[in-house]
């Protein structure tokens, strides 16, 4: 899963509608380190980002991966918990 959170790259079946709505979202890529590669999304509230290991990424992402790099993919931004936060990497799109 991830590497610092129990935020998933799976789909939670446990949540409400509210919560489980995806919302199209710009991701932005933060450090690229031994934590993994950090992931930003511009205007939710992290303390710090979220961090993925490479290997957890779709194989075509992988390859474009780089320090700013942008693209979106759906969200859940409905959640009150940042662990029931869902990010549906595999329908990512280039910005």
């Amino acid at each position: 899963m991830l590497t610092q959170s129990n935020i998933s790259l799976e789909k939670r079946t446990d949540l409400t509608e509210t919560e489980k709505k995806m919302w199209r979202t710009l991701i932005r890529i933060g450090s690229i380190n031994k934590r993994g590669i950090e992931f930003i999304i511009p205007g939710r509230s992290l303390e710090n980002g979220l961090y993925f290991n490479l290997s957890e990424l779709p194989e075509n992402l992988r390859k474009r991966i780089h320090k700013n790099y942008r693209f979106h993919c759906p969200v859940n931004f409905g959640v009150e918990k940042i662990e029931d936060l869902y990010i549906d990497i595999d329908s990512y799109e280039r910005d």
